[in-house]
């Protein structure tokens, strides 16, 4: 005797039914961008290592770890195209470190400008009232550096974290934490 199929009235399925769907490319896609971001940084270094070399001191410090975070970018971005969780937060960890490095970055500007322009502020300024000016704004320009960078790493962090707000996003359950 044929058995009875009970139809489900909300969604005209019948009962015990599994829709199952592909996956979001979201992981896939934001991998690829975040590799293609991290080679772009790895390129400027490089193009850069020349005259990171000559002011050296500092800079070869934040180049160097500028050189860390964009390795640790593709290697989030390639664990992303795999559907990986511990791929979105390496690459949120990294903004996370990009940030940081800007903001003391640009926490450092007014002692940078103070070198550059030396005692001998006049050489570099029409007169040295300019100068004066210019040290009078220092730290406006630092607020407004911060403020800059902080919203910028923001929105990298929101654009990372596509992956984890996608329903049905397919990443795996692993882990950077536990």
């Amino acid at each position: 005797a044929p058995e009875s199929i009970i139809i489900d009235p909300y969604t005209g399925l019948p009962e015990n039914v599994i829709i199952i769907q592909q996956p979001s490319s979201s992981a896939k896609v934001v991998g690829i961008l975040v590799i293609i971001w991290g080679v772009l940084n790895l390129g400027g270094e490089a193009y850069s290592i020349g005259d990171t070399l000559a002011i050296g001191g500092l800079f070869v410090g934040f180049s160097a770890i500028n050189v860390l975070i964009s390795g640790g970018y593709i290697a989030g971005g390639v664990m992303m195209t795999n559907y990986s969780k511990k791929g979105v937060q390496i690459c949120l960890l990294m903004v996370i470190i990009s940030a940081i490095m800007s903001i003391v970055s640009v926490a450092f500007l007014p002692e940078i400008l103070d070198s550059a322009t030396g005692d001998d502020a006049a050489s570099y300024f029409s007169d040295g009232d300019d100068a004066e000016a210019l040290e009078g704004y220092s730290g406006a320009l630092v607020g407004v550096g911060i403020a800059v960078s902080v919203i910028c790493n923001g929105i990298c962090g929101l654009i990372v974290a596509i992956p984890l707000m996608v329903s049905n996003n397919g990443l795996d359950d692993s882990s950077l934490i536990g």
